[in-house]
């Protein structure tokens, strides 16, 4: 038996649907958060297995989501699967919701009415009676909050009653029933109809929506909420700054204490050198990757996206994307993969190839750690530094967007209510973000540090130093490749290499195999920099562009982003060194010929020929 969740954007499926089986679904205040359909087992008995599907506003909807989830449902019809269908329905916006509940009974299908945030319509003064609800419309319909324990339990034992074997045979007779008695599409007037036990709350959008939807106010706000939370997190003194500084210096006693106790060279070099410095040393990031979420969080829960979406949409036009564009590229600044998988929610595949292309360049939150430990190798302070290379990688997509700039239809989006975001919802999945960062590290990142650390601390004749072990041998040739940007230890380059699986990995690996930190000159720092900055993502990301676009246009894309990182670590490390002048000279010299050229070309040519030219003959 499934429990298929279906509803408009932004109705609370996803946080239900968290609540019935204990998943962490992503949630946020704004529309088009769930891109795909996501299956779990329920915690409570007797319900099967729970679906979420993404938001849709009729079953021929016109986004690629709506049409999966159109298609899914279709699917489950047509292949006899037995499942009850649960549409979650908004309180505030039901009478809307209604046009889809006609198009779903006509199908018929067994369908309960869920109707959500009913305790926020009560404030602003609407009504509203659920059991009345359900005999006007000639179906169950069920008030939750998914917010609330009681809640959910008291709606999963209904529901568990209808899914039962007489229940879900009387829930299938009434369906059939109902599509014989001549349900309409949804398509129309019908769906606009106020039910009985239904009065509309007062209009919603006070002071604080039309603030925030200003851009001469909404935007600068945003750009300095950013800019100060950039500034807690890498400015020098600031609590991101220090709480790094004292996950260090704990992590650097941890490993004092552990060769105290350790006698064996071997074995204290491993858990030192490659467990405790290595993957521990990625780890103190921690608090300021947290910071990074957070803000992120506030921004997702609070609904502002949406009306950042819709006020930057005139920006994001101009480069062949839309305003849902903003949600894939803040959502790129957590993880790449994920923001991936939301493009799903753009209006075409045209749209999306060119988002991904973008994306492939947005920072994310796992390039952080390499970002800092090379910042500060060079600077004191490195919060100047962190912000350029985000804005290096986030130009830099934008401008690859530019390139293949298509007019592909308008922008049309739902705008969702600026709220206060809920403490708990921000929490546990702040909590979750750090759960799944220290999974990775203890895994991916830790398991890649301890087979780095053998292999460049031994070789055949037994234990030797670095230049001689089987790492430098496999990857000596590594830094033919890195010399034009001034980098001519194969360390540093095999690093940079080991970030094409996870980022975390360049930090781990600059940590074990430079045990006296990183020292290079200020161009190679500066090339290095813009070298890892370019790269392409993970392969996490990677695969979730495979499933999007296709295995060959995920690693092309990947292909030519790092042939397109060498060329401009290569050119600034070219400019840094006395190439600025060269460069300018070239420029300077090019555009003399031009001009030169273009003199010659009118040079002799005679009036007729030349009114002839400009039409004038």
């Amino acid at each position: 038996m499934k429990l298929l969740l279906i509803g408009n954007p932004n109705v609370g499926k996803t946080t239900l649907f968290n609540a019935l089986t204990g998943g962490h679904g992503r949630t946020g205040n704004y529309c088009g958060v769930t891109v795909g359909v996501s299956e779990r087992p329920s915690r409570f008995s007797g319900l099967g297995t729970v679906c979420d599907l993404p938001g849709l506003y009729s079953l021929d909807g016109m986004s690629m989501e709506e049409t999966l989830a159109g298609d899914y449902i279709a699917r489950q019809k047509r292949e006899g699967t037995e499942f009850l269908a649960v549409q979650i329905a908004d309180a505030s916006t039901l009478v809307r919701a209604l046009r889809l509940t006609r198009a779903l009974l006509a199908l018929g299908i067994p369908l309960v009415l869920g109707v959500t945030m009913c305790r926020r319509f009560r404030r602003r003064g609407g009504r509203i009676d659920c059991a009345k609800i359900g005999r006007s419309l000639g179906l169950r319909c069920f008030e939750v909050d998914a917010l609330r324990k009681k809640s959910v339990a008291a709606f999963a034992g209904e529901l568990a009653r209808l899914t039962s074997g007489a229940g879900y045979r009387a829930e299938c007779e009434a369906a059939r029933s109902r599509k014989n008695g001549g349900g309409n599409d949804g398509k129309n007037d019908r769906g606009t109809e106020l039910p009985e036990g239904y009065l509309p709350a007062r209009a919603t959008g006070g002071k604080e929506d039309r603030l925030f939807l200003n851009a001469g106010f909404a935007l600068p706000a945003f750009f300095a909420a950013a800019g100060l939370v950039f500034f807690l997190t890498f400015g020098k003194g600031m609590p991101g700054d220090l709480l790094k500084s004292l996950a260090e210096t704990l992590f650097s006693r941890l490993a004092e204490k552990a060769g105290e106790i350790i006698d064996s060279p071997t074995v204290r070099s491993l858990v030192c050198d490659g467990l405790i410095l290595g993957a521990g040393g990625v780890v103190s990031f921690l608090p300021q990757i947290a910071l990074m979420y957070l803000f992120l969080d506030l921004l997702e829960e609070s609904g502002f996206m949406s009306a950042l979406a819709v006020m930057t949409d005139g920006l994001f036009s101009g480069i062949g994307l839309s305003g849902r564009a903003a949600f894939s590229v803040l959502l790129g600044y957590g993880c790449t993969a994920a923001a991936i998988t939301s493009t799903r929610a753009l209006e075409n595949r045209n749209v999306q190839r060119r988002a991904v292309a973008a994306l492939y360049f947005v920072p994310c939150s796992a390039k952080l750690p390499v970002y800092l430990t090379l910042l500060s190798s060079v600077f004191e302070n490195t919060f100047l530094g962190a912000v350029l290379l985000y804005v290096l990688g986030t130009g830099m997509g934008l401008c690859v967007s530019a390139l293949f700039r298509k007019d592909d239809g308008g922008f049309v989006m739902e705008l969702t209510e600026i709220c206060p975001p809920d403490f708990l919802s921000v929490l546990k999945k702040l909590i979750f973000q750090i759960r799944q960062f220290i999974i990775k590290v203890s895994t991916v990142v830790l398991v890649f540090t301890v087979i780095v650390w053998f292999l460049s601390s031994f070789s055949f004749s037994g234990r030797v130093a670095a230049e001689e072990s089987f790492l430098a041998q496999l990857c000596g040739v590594f830094r033919y490749a890195f010399y034009p940007m001034g980098i001519t230890d194969w360390r540093a380059a095999f690093a940079a290499v080991s970030g094409l699986i996870a980022k975390e990995n360049i930090a781990g690996m600059l940590a074990v195999l430079f045990p006296g930190g990183v020292a290079f000159d200020f161009p190679a720092a500066c090339a290095y920099l813009t070298f890892v900055a370019l790269l392409p993502p993970c392969v996490s990301a990677i695969t979730a562009c495979s499933r999007e676009l296709g295995r060959g246009r995920a690693w092309g894309y990947a292909g030519l982003q790092i042939a397109f990182a060498f060329v401009c670590a290569y050119f600034v490390h070219f400019l840094l060194t006395g190439g600025a002048r060269i460069a300018l000279g070239i420029l300077l010299a090019a555009g003399a010929c031009a001009a030169l050229g273009k003199a010659w070309r009118g040079v002799g040519r005679k009036p007729a020929e030349k009114n002839y030219r400009k039409g004038k003959t």
